[in-house]
């Protein structure tokens, strides 16, 4: 009697522990892929018609932008428009999270915004965003270059977003994937003793039957 109460211990406790496992390795993946930074508000919106000359792009994000270099070289945006040039005259800044580039727009025509960004969990990373230009005559137009300003400490080279950042410690990604191993390694080593409890009770049921015949 007492080594069965036991296995129906150890069986209740092994579900107890299933079901939240379970639940954990749905809600990693997800976990890490939301640490990222990503666009919640722009100026001009996207896709939206600008009709009044502007001075500046705007991009808000939902957590805080690193500045790496204290200058805003490491976050990148640029506007492009009409025949491909650059409309941004300057570098961006970056103040907690918005970043914002100063521009002098050209003619009527779809500008492109594209921005590249150390998020707060130290991942790069970029989009862009479109908006369409329709002035009226008397407003002035920006003939635009062919490049981007060029921005950092060192005006000799042409700086961008680093591709590594974060100092060397445990990146937040691989802490979800040793996670979802080790939950892995548990979920297996919890099914194989509900297997096993299982197979020994129909093993003795069937026992009991036998002599009973």
């Amino acid at each position: 009697m007492d080594a069965r109460k036991r296995r129906r211990s150890l069986r209740a406790f092994a579900g107890a522990l299933l079901v939240p496992l379970v639940g954990v390795l749905a809600l990693a993946p997800a976990a890490g892929a939301s640490a990222h930074d990503f666009l919640v508000q722009s100026s001009p919106a996207a896709n939206s018609v600008q009709t009044t000359p502007i001075a500046e792009v705007s991009l808000t994000f939902n957590d805080r932008v690193l500045d790496l270099t204290g200058d805003g070289s490491s976050a990148l945006a640029q506007v492009i428009g009409p025949k491909g040039k650059h409309f941004e005259t300057a570098c961006p800044s970056i103040l907690d999270r918005t970043v914002t580039v100063p521009v002098a727009l050209g003619g009527e025509g779809k500008y492109t915004v594209t921005w590249q960004i150390v998020s707060a969990d130290g991942h790069t990373v970029s989009d862009s965003i479109v908006f369409e230009y329709r002035p009226d005559a008397a407003a002035t137009s920006a003939t635009g270059r062919t490049g981007r300003p060029r921005c950092g400490t060192d005006a000799g080279t042409s700086t961008a977003v680093p591709q590594s950042a974060g100092g060397g410690g445990v990146r937040p990604d691989a802490v979800v994937i040793i996670g979802i191993g080790i939950g892995i390694v548990v979920l297996a080593l919890l099914t194989s003793i509900i297997l096993i409890l299982s197979g020994r009770r129909s093993g003795r049921r069937a026992q009991r039957i036998s002599d009973d015949v």
